[in-house]
């Protein structure tokens, strides 16, 4: 985390170097993100979200840097089943597992047995460096198209809970009755990489109103980028913390505020003619 904050600061000093007047601005969106799938359900409801940032604008360009937080709430819920396969238990040694094909099974199985299957909140931070080219500028409207580059910090959790206590696992005669429970609590890196629009309505010289339609791209790793799933949920065998989240694509629609700290060159050459002329109608005044 420390090495990405670095790499963030050294990319924004670089480019306040180079542009020389750079106007810095700060960001609040307010964001509705809606998880896509090709198919079937897609595991969680769509949520607000919000995210704050600052950036530098110099002429037809911006970057900056931006933080995010959004809690997405389950479309399951609970679900009630009857019968699972090759499972384990927590309480379970972890020797009771076997390979098959590179893939772990638990020994377990109970085709009669009933549970309940609980999904909790998925959680997300975002951190992403942003970046906008400005297409154009009409009246108080300015367009621009742009990148959003990062990383999100994904929490979730998930639990299976037996009905009724289960044999404990390795007993032989008399066998010990335990609470039959799976429990996953992970959290997931994952590389993000969202393509956007953006428009931007100048309030004042200080305030922008500003609209973001984005679909956002995430993967575990640069290499599996253009292997998506078509699915929410990825596969898991029932053992603990194996159960996993792949969500791969999301659509945004942020409406925020931007402040602007300083005024735009525009607006600053036109502050600085009103400054002349006010100090020449001085000096003709003392001169007269």
């Amino acid at each position: 985390m420390l090495e990405f904050k670095n790499i963030v600061l050294a990319v924004a000093i670089l480019f306040i170097g180079v542009s020389g007047k750079a106007q810095f601005r700060v960001m609040v969106t307010p964001s509705l993100e809606i998880p896509i799938v090709f198919q079937g359900d897609p595991g969680y409801k769509p949520t607000i979200g919000i995210k704050a940032g600052g950036f530098y604008e110099m002429r037809r360009l911006s970057l900056g840097l931006s933080v995010g937080y959004q809690s997405f709430s389950s479309s399951d819920g609970t679900l009630h089943k009857v019968g699972l396969y090759s499972f384990q238990l927590d309480s379970d040694p972890s020797n009771s597992l076997s390979s098959i094909y590179g893939s772990s099974f638990g020994e377990r199985n109970c085709d009669t047995c009933t549970y309940t299957e609980e999904f909790g909140n998925l959680t997300m931070i975002p951190i992403l460096i942003e970046w906008n080219q400005y297409l154009f500028k009409i009246g108080k409207v300015k367009s621009s198209i742009g990148l959003n580059v990062g990383i999100r910090f994904y929490s979730y959790s998930h639990v299976i809970r037996f009905d009724e206590s289960l044999e404990k696992y390795g007993t032989s005669s008399q066998p010990e009755l335990i609470e039959g429970v799976i429990t996953t609590d992970k959290t997931d890196t994952r590389f993000n990489i969202s393509p956007k629009i953006a428009i931007e309505y100048l309030l004042t010289d200080k305030f922008s109103l500003y609209f973001e339609p984005a679909i956002n791209i995430q993967t575990e790793s640069l290499s599996d980028f253009f292997m998506l799933d078509d699915s929410f949920f990825g596969g898991f065998g029932h053992t603990p913390d194996s159960y996993t989240v792949n969500q791969m694509f999301t659509a945004s629609f942020g409406v925020g505020f931007i402040y602007n700290f300083g005024y735009p060159a525009k607006v600053r050459q036109r502050k600085e003619v009103e400054k002349k002329q006010i100090e020449s109608e001085k000096i003709e005044w003392l001169e007269n």
